[in-house]
């Protein structure tokens, strides 16, 4: 018989023997694979010398004792360690002697039970490497605690059999141990460590960290791992003073302490004295919850003894006391001076274990990490939500999306849960937890409750702590503020070392006026941290509002002008700035002046940011902001008949950035009135006032009004000779002037007047060669200018050394997609052009049309028309008729001011008008012999250009939008799926027509169907015309316009909310606010909100529609007008303001009557709605006359009041009216 199957023959079960031989075989296994360099993890190697000491202590207790009960309550746990560790060994193991172990494990474990076999077996199949190495970890924990509890127990007898007199240590712990708690053997070892000390004294250790990262939790495993029959362990709460006296009171019953059944005797007392001199064992307290300083250290007014509750803690040569707390500082008092033990946040294999098999499993590791790092691997938070999973039956996915949702990630971390350990308060959730540590700051220092509010409101990350201090802040009270949340783990703070320079600090000083030190800390806060934080900022009050409103002025005044000089300040303040400008204002406690002053600091942080990002390239993201900039300005008071300064700077702004961005004719309209603007306000020579002059100079030469813009700019440039002779080592004025030089010879550069501008660029350029300038925009901006009109003089050499150093530049300033680098680029590769170098000018081109779709999301039209021409020169035809046809596809679309009639369009821009890239595409294909295609682009006309497009498609077409007016909608579908056969067939899908042709059968689904799929197909064309057109196309709001009412219309509201909220800022910016389709967007807006039962937000908007109407009337339409009237009526009505409904109602009946007449449906809803209103006020005669009007006019025959009324609700507006409730 073999010895596996004599080792199963024995019945291992009940033989100790056995189990000890079969684990001293694994431990020579795990040892020999160890040592032979066999990847095996540490941890597993350690095992073996765990196991080893296991087994010894295991034979010794055996030869001395008999007792059979001691031995099979070891052996159970110790035989599931022992096969766990066999199993995870084996996954490691690859070589082919694996056979013979697995055939001695085999028979060991054919002694239990089938069920426990099975367990086993799954369990081994279900963990991976990964999951291994987080196992060992807990195996080695369980079996520290095997030999603490063979220890233990070999003490027990040997206790027992010295004497059976003495007295009886107590264990007054009214805590389980936690099954589920992981890892912090770290923690456990320095906690080990340092209670192992000898001292005279008793000795004394604090664990410290955020509320919710386990401290209690490894105080109360630590008290299990090391219990003893010879050591009385005490648990004692610290949280106040009730639960305090509550624990002692405990001790002293449990303890028979003498005299604590006398009323008169103080029982905390009695049990300090009897631990000091009366208990001879050994003895451990744990203080938990030693948080409010308050309550444990002062005096407490309530206590007849006047003592603090820390006097009340025993100190004794056989005693050891625990502390817990959110505190470090408290720590570092309790241990008087010492360092405590920090309790961090939960490691990845930890957070990952704890979560557990049940919610991990088929679940990627990266979700994992990501569920962790949402949670900050505290483990209170990843206990309530893997309950909350569990409860709710979510995936971690699932759950991630809730915590990523700013409207339910609140809820979620507020959601209540049962949690080991916390006794006090065991139904607790992340955010009530916090608020209890948000409490004792408030008591211990306001100023801390104050900085950790404004902090909630910007970006957690490398918060610059200067930006908060007051003027007449002491440095030391600052300080000792910001100590304190650092102590309560709630934030971590470094050295503004580790994020920057000096030169961003210094600009941060220069930026907080009056302090006389900046503080040189930055910090961050936990996720969760910042969460709570702001949960509890809004339940604050007043005090929230307050401190909300001051943040957004700190923000708003310490950000700085966006320019180039300013740009490492503004990288560290533009995540905070974003940050605090999506905080929303509880509406509850603002007052008009709040208004006024949120709209101010708002203003003036988005105008800075709008700079900023048109500086950096991020030109859609300028505009937004300067719009919302103006918009806001409008609303804040100023003189009468004057636009301030506020204002007309942000509408610079705009018009700056919307130059960019190719809309120069409204661009330079908006500069002319911002001028105007300036120079009534400041006068003529006001810097300010100058700067605009310039750039109105800017859009006229824009637009190639070249005798005006030279107009502007020799009187700009004149002005500011004069300014800087008063003071010519002003920087400032210098830097202007620079400026100035620059404009005139551009634009006499731009009227071939090249000689002129070379001598005024070399004067800019020595002028701007001093001190920093060898870093500044300007310098390399004359730079550019100069090589350009070099390479006009054919000056080559010098041209080209000059754009090499211009391009080197830009390129590690500002990066290679920056727009600035990619106007280099193009400058530079017409110079190759121009010298015949067509080889690298065709490289240049080709790296110059990838940057341009990276950055613009599209290729401009001078550097396809360059490059075709590129192409051309060198023979490769094909290639070239490429580009042209693109170039003309995008003149069709997006014309812009290169493709305008002029003739004082530069000979460059001609070029690239329609006729002339129609013609180019002609000779490229005569050169390669397409004479049939070639004549059809020669016989083009503007007028008339070739499309291409299939007759049977446009007859098909037709028929389609015939049948979709006569109300056929499915006939219009049909013929409309003809069509997109014939255009898919000869066009493609990416084709305008093909676009328009799947819209007209969207429209067509829609109408027989509103809550059918049409908007997958409206989606499609959306995002077609938005990378083909632009979000400012006609066809692209238009889309946008039927994929909002169609999501409306199924009411997925918060959805339509989105749809329409975007329409409303893309007409506006495109048409502005007294366009019809900026009317019919806003109220499509405000029908959504109204249908949500948002009635003041609905309100605001039809207000906004009426005023447009009333303020525009040659434009605007007198139904329109009408409608809106209604509309207001109805809202106003919803919200019981009668009294105003009515006045409306009334408008709008007296304006449909007079547009359509009395029996129109339009005017009779009006009457009706206007009857119920005068009813509800309780005009009863009136509304009864109203409803008789109503009745005649609709013929039906007036009846008694049950009857008229169940008649006249057939006629109430519905969610379908023009009111949109």
């Amino acid at each position: 018989m073999s010895g596996a199957e004599a080792l199963a023959a024995v019945g291992l079960v009940s033989n100790i023997l056995q189990f000890i031989d079969f684990t001293t075989q694994l431990c020579l296994r795990i040892q020999e694979y160890s040592s032979a360099a066999s990847g095996l993890p540490k941890a597993l190697a350690q095992q073996a010398a765990h196991l080893s000491h296991l087994l010894s202590l295991f034979k010794e207790l055996q030869e001395q004792s008999g007792d059979q009960q001691h031995q099979d309550a070891i052996l159970e746990p110790c035989r599931a360690q022992v096969l766990e560790l066999a199993d995870i060994f084996e996954s490691f193991r690859t070589d082919s002697s694996q056979s013979r172990w697995k055939h001695a494990k085999a028979a060991f474990k054919s002694m239990r039970r089938t069920e426990q076999i099975d367990k086993i077996e799954a369990k081994r199949a279900a963990d991976r490497t990964g999951t291994d190495v987080s196992k060992i970890l807990s195996l080695q924990s369980g079996q520290l605690g095997l030999l603490q509890q063979i220890q233990n127990v070999s003490s027990v007898e040997e206790t027992e059999a010295r004497s059976q007199v003495g007295p009886k240590p107590r264990w007054i712990v009214p805590l389980s141990r936690n099954s589920k708690f992981v890892g912090r053997e770290d923690i456990l070892e320095d906690l080990e460590e340092l209670l192992s000390q000898r001292r005279d004294g008793s000795i004394v250790a604090v664990l410290y960290g955020l509320g919710g990262v386990g401290k209690t939790q490894v105080a109360l495993e630590y008290i299990y791992r090391t219990r003893s029959p010879l050591i009385s362990v005490f648990w004692v709460h610290g949280s106040s003073l009730s639960r305090f006296m509550e624990s002692y009171k405990r001790i002293a019953i449990e303890c028979n302490i003498p005299g604590h059944n006398d009323p008169d005797n103080d029982t905390m007392q009695l049990v300090r004295d009897w631990l000091e001199t009366s208990c001879v064992t050994q003895w451990l307290m744990i203080v938990d919850n030693v948080d409010d300083r308050t309550v444990f250290f002062e005096q407490d007014p309530d206590m007849a003894t006047g003592r603090a509750l820390v006097e009340y803690i025993p100190q004794a040569a056989n005693g050891t006391v625990i502390y817990t707390t959110r505190s470090r500082d408290i720590g570092v008092d309790l241990l008087s001076g010492s360092e405590p033990i920090k309790v961090s946040p939960l490691s990845i294999e930890e957070g990952i274990f704890m979560l557990g098999d049940r919610l991990t499993r088929n679940v990627r590791r990266d979700t994992q990490e990501i569920l962790l790092e949402e949670l900050a691997y505290l483990p209170l938070a990843i206990s309530q939500a893997a309950a909350f999973m569990v409860k709710r039956r979510k995936s971690v996915t699932e759950y991630i999306r809730l915590l990523q949702d700013e409207s339910t990630k609140s809820r979620v971390l507020d959601h209540r849960t049962l949690h080991h350990g916390r006794e006090d308060r065991s139904s607790e959730s992340v955010t009530s937890t916090w608020w209890i540590t948000f409490q004792h700051l408030e008591q211990e220092n306001p100023r801390s409750v104050e900085l950790l509010m404004m902090m909630s409101l910007i970006d957690r990350q490398q918060i610059p702590l200067g930006i908060f201090q007051d003027s007449s802040e002491v440095m030391f009270d600052f300080e000792d503020a910001v100590g304190l949340l650092e102590a309560f783990s709630l934030i971590s703070t470094y050295s503004y070392a580790e994020v920057c320079d000096h030169k961003a600090m210094d600009m941060l000083y220069n930026h907080r006026y009056g302090l006389e030190e900046l503080s040189p800390t930055f910090c961050d806060m936990h996720r969760l941290v910042q969460r709570s934080t702001r949960d509890w900022l809004g339940k604050a009050g007043d005090f929230g509002l307050f401190t909300a409103i001051k943040t957004l002025r700190l923000c708003a005044d310490v950000f700085p002008s966006g320019f180039f000089e300013t740009w490492p300040l503004c990288r560290i303040l533009y995540p905070h700035a974003n940050a605090i400008l999506r905080y929303q204002y509880d509406k509850t406690y603002k007052t008009m002046k709040d208004d006024d002053s949120i709209a101010s600091y708002r203003s003036s942080l988005l105008h800075k940011l709008s700079t900023y990002s048109r500086q950096l390239g991020n030109l859609e993201e300028s505009e937004q902001r300067a719009s919302q900039a103006m918009d806001l300005r409008k609303t804040v008071p100023t003189v009468p008949g004057i636009e301030s300064r506020e204002f007309l700077e942000s509408m610079e702004s705009y018009a700056l950035t919307i130059s960019m961005l190719g809309r120069r004719e409204e661009a330079c309209l908006m500069q002319q009135r911002v001028f105007e603007g300036f120079l009534t306000l400041l006068g003529p020579n006001h810097r300010r006032t100058l700067e605009a002059r310039n750039q109105l100079g800017h859009s006229l030469r824009a637009l190639g009004e070249y005798a005006a813009a030279e107009a502007q700019h020799r009187e700009e440039l004149s002005t500011k000779r004069l300014l800087l002779d008063q003071d010519p080592t002003d920087p400032d004025l210098i830097d202007d002037l620079v400026i100035a030089i620059n404009n005139v010879a551009n634009v006499m550069r731009d009227q071939g007047e090249y000689e002129e501008a070379y001598t005024l660029l070399q004067e800019a350029l020595v002028r701007s060669s001093g001190g920093a300038f060898g870093e500044h925009p300007l310098y390399w901006l004359t730079k550019e200018s100069l090589a350009i009109v070099s390479g006009v003089m054919e000056k080559r050499d010098q041209a080209h050394e000059l754009f090499a150093e211009v391009l080197a530049w830009r390129i590690k300033a500002y990066g290679e997609q920056h727009h600035s680098t990619l106007i280099t680029r193009g400058q530079y590769m017409s110079l190759l052009s121009q010298e015949g170098d067509y080889a690298a000018a065709e490289d240049e081109g080709t790296m110059l049309l990838k940057y341009e779709v990276l950055t613009l999301g599209s290729e401009s039209h001078a550097t396809l028309h360059n490059h075709g021409n590129t192409l051309q020169q060198r023979k490769k035809y094909r290639e070239a008729e490429l580009v042209y046809k693109r170039l003309l596809q995008l003149q069709r679309e997006s014309p812009g001011t290169w493709t305008r009639p002029s003739a004082r369009l530069s000979n460059a821009r001609r070029e690239t008008s329609l006729e002339s890239t129609r013609d180019l595409i002609r000779i490229t294909l005569e050169a390669q012999g397409k004479m049939e295609e070639a004549e059809g682009y020669a016989a083009t006309s503007l007028s008339s250009p070739i499309d291409n497009d299939p007759p049977d498609a446009r007859k098909l077409h037709e028929k389609s939008l015939d049948l979709f007016r006569e109300g056929d909608f499915a006939g219009a579908e049909a013929v409309a799926r003809q069509e997109l056969e014939l255009r898919t067939t000869s066009s493609g899908l990416d084709d305008d027509r093909t676009q328009t042709c799947l819209f007209q059968i969207a429209r067509a689904i829609h109408e027989q169907d509103p809550y059918n799929d049409s908007q997958t197909l409206a989606r499609q064309v959306l995002a077609y015309r938005k990378r083909v057109h632009g979000w400012r196309s006609n066809g692209t709001h238009d889309i946008l316009a039927f994929l909002a009412a169609t999501v409306r219309d199924q009411e997925k509201l918060e959805e339509a909310e989105k749809l329409y909220r975007q329409l409303v800022l893309w007409v506006d910016n495109s048409f502005g606010k007294l366009d019809v389709k900026t009317y019919e967007a806003r109220w499509g807006l405000a029908n959504v909100l109204s249908r949500q039962q948002r009635y003041p937000e609905s309100e605001e908007l039809y207000r906004q529609n009426l005023q447009a109407q009333l303020n525009n009337p040659t434009e605007s339409l007198p139904e329109h007008t009408a409608q809106a009237y209604f509309n207001l009526g109805c809202v106003l009505r919803y919200q019981k303001k009668n009294h105003e409904g009515e006045a409306c109602f009334r408008e709008a009946y007296d304006r449909r009557f007079k547009l359509f007449g009395e029996a129109d449906g339009r005017s009779t809803k009006v009457l009706l709605c206007l009857a119920e209103i005068v009813e509800e006020q309780g005009k009863s005669e009136e509304a009864g006359e109203l409803y008789s009007s109503l009745c005649k006019v609709i013929e039906l025959p007036q009846s008694d009041d049950e009857e008229e009324q169940e008649r006249t609700e057939d006629f109430e507006p519905t969610s379908d009216g023009d009111d949109g409730s």
